[in-house]
């Protein structure tokens, strides 16, 4: 007896080169996952990202050598993302609450996360092959999430460096005790937000001068002492509700 086919509840990723007119073709894994997982048919609707800003609402046309070729039958530009683009720039903590920030950062809609090595890190900046893996954690997040742009993962070697690598942005954040609280601007928020986050342990006063004359601004996550992850996600779900 053979299980039924179901439609899939979630986008599968499709890489832009394979979109082509009207048809787009999923990678061996995402084929594999939505051809015998779902046990999907010829007929069955399915949608796609490729996490550049399209979501392809989809027909599977057939299964060529185990790869699954959609009919489009239309396409969502931005589809589950903000107005805004925030950036988070974090000191760069232990592999454990490095993944926990990209798994949870990327549903709240954030457009690139840094891992910066501060003076507490510790540790070199990450390498590729770490990279690598947070970059599929990104991955699964976005497509759980519904999102549609992938955000940018990387690890700036100093937190000098991962300031000089942010865009300008009207609103620039900086998570501390003694800070004050997030004002949503006259007019709302366009372009980017950044937010910076120490690593365990936090910023030392040098680096929060640097922030300072970069105009970070002092926001207070409340009377607790939270960890690095705790703390990225708090700043990043208090800023986004608050200026939505």
């Amino acid at each position: 007896m053979t299980r039924e086919s179901r439609r899939p509840d979630t986008p599968f990723w499709v890489e832009a080169r394979a979109v082509h007119g009207d048809r787009l073709t999923l990678d061996p894994d995402e084929s594999h996952h939505l051809l015998h997982v779902f046990r999907a048919v010829p007929g069955t609707r399915f949608e796609a990202t490729d996490g550049e800003g399209g979501l392809y609402l989809c027909r599977l046309e057939a299964a060529d050598r185990d790869r699954a070729v959609g009919v489009i039958e239309s396409r969502v530009e931005g589809a589950g993302e903000l107005a805004f683009a925030i950036h988070l720039l974090v000191g760069l903590p232990d592999a454990g609450p490095a993944e926990a920030i990209v798994e949870h950062a990327v549903p709240l809609g954030v457009a690139c996360v840094d891992l910066a090595v501060a003076a507490r890190s510790g540790r070199p900046p990450l390498e590729e092959k770490r990279l690598l893996r947070l970059n599929r954690i990104a991955r699964a997040a976005l497509k759980q999430s519904r999102r549609t742009r992938m955000p940018l993962i990387r690890s700036s070697p100093s937190l000098e460096a991962g300031v000089a690598a942010l865009p300008y942005g009207q609103i620039r954040l900086v998570a501390q005790a003694e800070g004050g609280r997030i004002e949503r601007p006259p007019g709302g928020v366009q372009g980017v937000v950044a937010l910076a986050v120490g690593p365990p342990g936090g910023f030392i006063e040098w680096e929060l001068g640097v922030l300072r004359g970069a105009e970070f601004r002092p926001i207070s996550l409340g009377p607790s002492r939270l960890t690095t992850e705790t703390a990225a996600i708090s700043l990043l779900s208090t800023t986004r509700n608050a200026l939505l």
